[in-house]
């Protein structure tokens, strides 16, 4: 019988050797934008930054977490592709989308691209340590907060125009969570006291904001700062106070360890509980009428996994190795495609898969790098 940490390694290669045989486009650079369900290029597809920049953090961290060379061509493929057809080089920042031969479509910048773009381009240093990838971390750390933090209200808008105008209001949970993963990465070798203060005031807004309610986290407020949360995504429940965790080791927030760990043993109630119901975690509940969205996401399972693992590892409380096993068996057995490769992105309630693109902007391996490397 294999052991967990077995597993994970098996689940990781299988995973990888995914994206780098069946991804690359050799006829327009980079790699597809969508495959089919079965595996198969959509041609024409569009390609979004989020799934570049998810890719090359993705190779980069295995390759500096298994200290490997396998997937040198596809790191360095991402990071040029991303360089060269996503880059805005009047206005600086990176652009949403660019179509299957690499011209930019939208052209306003979101937040979370630069976030993610950034969480890439840290973990590529870390690989390469290239200084010019370096001096592009810091400049692009620049660029976020100059033209997305608003300090009156303190909160980082979602998203400006191409001529870094401001869009829209929206003060995401999303926006504020990954700006924190990209700016914790980047203090691991970028040590100011301007980047610890940044930390240190995203740690506060997602605590005091996001996560303030006792039952789950808010996903969306307007910018007064009231809720426009309508459905509780159990998966965020589970990945938030989790990272946070990860987030507060990197750069010595212990104090906050004790809060996380009782928010995130409150959140997970709701996911063990319909663990011993339906065996796995529900996408969607809604805020007032409690109901279910009954549909089965990937990444969900996955985050939850981790969150168990978390709790165990503060808590030292078997129950949460009783319900990651518990969901992990379930992820194994209803969401790898043995068939095509890769991952199922959602099921029916009666678990079957639903036929929807296995590679998309946000279908990306990135969440089950995160696991598995938080195994192995």
């Amino acid at each position: 019988m294999y052991s967990l940490k077995e597993e994970m390694i098996a689940v990781l290669s299988e995973v990888m050797s995914f994206w780098s045989a069946k991804t690359h486009d050799f006829n327009h650079g980079g790699f597809y934008g969508k495959l089919d369900f079965y595996g198969n290029p959509i041609a024409n597809s569009d390609k979004g930054i989020i799934l570049n920049a998810r890719l090359l953090w993705s190779f980069a961290k295995v390759a500096n977490h298994l200290k490997t060379e396998q997937f040198s061509i596809c790191i360095e493929r991402s990071y040029l592709y991303i360089q060269n057809h996503f880059l805005d080089i009047i206005h600086q920042g990176y652009f949403w989308n660019v179509d299957y031969k690499g011209r930019s479509i939208k052209r306003n910048k979101k937040a979370i691209a630069q976030a993610y773009t950034l969480l890439a381009f840290t973990e590529y240093y870390l690989y390469s340590e290239n200084e010019f990838v370096k001096n592009e971390c810091v400049e692009l750390f620049m660029f976020i907060e100059d033209n997305f933090y608003e300090e009156k209200c303190n909160f980082y808008l979602s998203e400006i125009t191409c001529d870094l105008k401001i869009n829209r209001e929206i003060i995401n949970l999303g926006t504020h969570l990954h700006l924190l993963e990209a700016y914790t990465n980047l203090y691991r070798f970028y040590k100011t006291d301007q980047l610890k203060d940044r930390i240190q005031n995203l740690f506060e807004i997602l605590m005091n904001k996001f996560l303030h309610q006792n039952e789950f986290c808010e996903l969306d407020f307007d910018k007064n700062w009231k809720s426009k949360t309508e459905n509780i995504s159990i998966g965020h429940n589970a990945e938030v106070p989790s990272m946070l965790l990860d987030f507060s080791k990197l750069v010595d927030e212990h104090k906050l360890q004790e809060k996380l760990v009782t928010k995130l043993e409150n959140y997970c109630q709701l996911s063990m509980e319909l663990i011993d119901e339906v065996g796995g975690i529900y996408m969607f509940q809604n805020v007032k009428n409690k109901n279910f969205i009954k549909e089965f996401q990937w990444w969900m399972q996955i985050e939850t996994i981790i969150a168990f693992q978390k709790l165990y590892e503060f808590t030292k409380n078997e129950k949460y190795l009783t319900y990651l096993n518990k969901l992990f068996n379930f992820t194994k057995k209803y969401f790898i495609d043995n068939e095509n490769g890769e991952w199922h992105e959602k099921l029916s309630v009666d678990r079957k898969p639903i036929i929807v693109p296995k590679v998309t902007m946000w279908k990306s391996p990135y969440h089950i790098v995160r696991m598995c490397t938080s195994f192995i």
